[in-house]
C-alpha cells in the first residue's frame, strides 16, 4: 500500500536535492570557471595594424604587427575571425603576454571561463535560495 506524501513534505525534499546540488555544482562550475581564467595568465592590450607580408601562393598573406612594452615589433598571422574582415592598414586590437610578446589573441581574455562562471554562479543562487526555501519549509 503507498503511503500518501504531503505537498510540504514533496517541496522539502526537492528543495533539499535543489539546495546539495546548486551549492555543490555550483561551487565547483565557478572555481573551474576562476582556474580557468587564472590560469590563461595576464595580457596586455594595445591596439596593432593589419599588414601585407609577402604573397602566399593564395595571394597576399596578411599579418598583425604591434610593439610590446619594450618597444620591439612582433607579428603573427592574421587568421582569426576577428581579422577575416580587415585590410591591410586597419587597426584592431590584442592582447599579449610580456613574457611570450610573440603570440598575440584578438579576443578579450576576460571571457576565459566566462561561462563557466556564470553558470557556476546561477546554481549557486538556486543552492541558496533552495535552502532557504527548504529553511521556511521547515516552520510550515
Amino acid at each position: 500500500m503507498a503511503v500518501p506524501v504531503n505537498a510540504l513534505d514533496f517541496a522539502g525534499i526537492i528543495s533539499e536535492i535543489l539546495t546539495l546540488f546548486g551549492l555543490i555544482i555550483g561551487a565547483i562550475l565557478y572555481i573551474v570557471g576562476l582556474s580557468v581564467r587564472g590560469i590563461s595568465g595576464r595580457w596586455t592590450h594595445t591596439t596593432a595594424v593589419i599588414a601585407a607580408s609577402g604573397s602566399a601562393a593564395s595571394g597576399p598573406a596578411t599579418v598583425i604587427r604591434w610593439f610590446d612594452d619594450d618597444g620591439d615589433v612582433h607579428e603573427c598571422p592574421a587568421d582569426t575571425h576577428e581579422t577575416h574582415h580587415l585590410a591591410p592598414g586597419d587597426d584592431v586590437r590584442v592582447w599579449f603576454r610580456n613574457r611570450h610578446p610573440e603570440r598575440c589573441r584578438t579576443h578579450d581574455p576576460e571571457l576565459d571561463g566566462k561561462g563557466l562562471r556564470l553558470i557556476g554562479l546561477v546554481l549557486l543562487g538556486i543552492g541558496v535560495f533552495a535552502g532557504v526555501a527548504g529553511i521556511v519549509l521547515m516552520f510550515l
